[in-house]
């Protein structure tokens, strides 16, 4: 295929290429878990939940990178799905929301699915080459937020 379809310059390229690798990375990701019945989005708030117990709802939107009324609409799915459950509480944060034991069972079968597939994704590069490319996306991240 001709990667010079249009003319674009090396910045075009180099943005182009990392939306399409993320774009695919999603994409094969939803088709390695998706016998589960939950997608690639789900699964990054399934993995954070684990990980950080229960937490504030609030809290899943900034650090996720998404809007809140799109956490709150992947929430009620996965809420619907029987893997987390919301607590509400009276204090600023109110919503919480944590693993249902059947969560925790999913997450527990679809661990082992998704490092696989995450070390495809990265397979031949180096310890240091994955951190010099965390670092480079950090710091695009950090670009992109500046005011």
């Amino acid at each position: 295929m001709d990667t010079h379809i249009w003319q674009e310059n090396d910045t075009d390229r180099l943005m182009h290429q990392i939306h399409q690798t993320m774009r695919l990375f999603a994409k094969t990701l939803n088709q390695e878990i998706a016998r589960s019945g939950i997608y690639s989005s789900e699964w990054t708030v399934l993995n954070l939940i684990h990980h950080r117990g229960e937490c504030a709802q609030a809290e899943l939107s900034p650090y996720l990178g998404i809007e809140p009324a799109a956490i709150s609409k992947t929430l009620v799915k996965m809420e619907e799905k029987g893997v987390i459950t919301r607590v509400f509480r009276n204090e600023p944060r109110g919503k919480f929301v944590r693993l249902t034991e059947k969560g925790e069972t999913l997450f527990t079968r679809l661990q082992s699915l998704v490092a696989s597939h995450r070390h495809q994704a990265l397979q031949g590069l180096s310890a240091e080459d994955c951190q010099q490319l965390y670092a480079l996306m950090h710091r695009i991240q950090e670009n992109l937020q500046q005011d």
